[in-house]
């Protein structure tokens, strides 16, 4: 499931002329594209998650630093 995930990414990016040519990082930490994925789909996807003000739940979700005062947004752009 994570593997066609992520076959599907990358080419949907790709074929909108926006190919991911790097990895992006929260902090010093790599993102796990696949684990950002589902834990914004658990809070209920995308909509939601931005309506609600959940991007700081799922930043730590991915296990990232407490005291970071742009965990939120930096979060959703790269969710973006």
């Amino acid at each position: 499931e994570e593997e066609a995930f992520l076959v599907s990414l990358y080419k949907f990016m790709k074929d909108r002329h926006t190919p991911i040519e790097r990895i992006p990082h929260l902090g010093f930490k790599q993102i796990n594209l696949w684990k950002i994925y589902k834990a914004v789909e658990k809070l209920g996807a995308y909509e939601l998650v931005t309506g609600r003000r959940l991007w700081k739940n799922v930043y730590d979700e991915l296990g990232g630093s407490p005291g970071s005062t742009s965990a939120a947004t930096c979060t959703r752009r790269h969710y973006e």
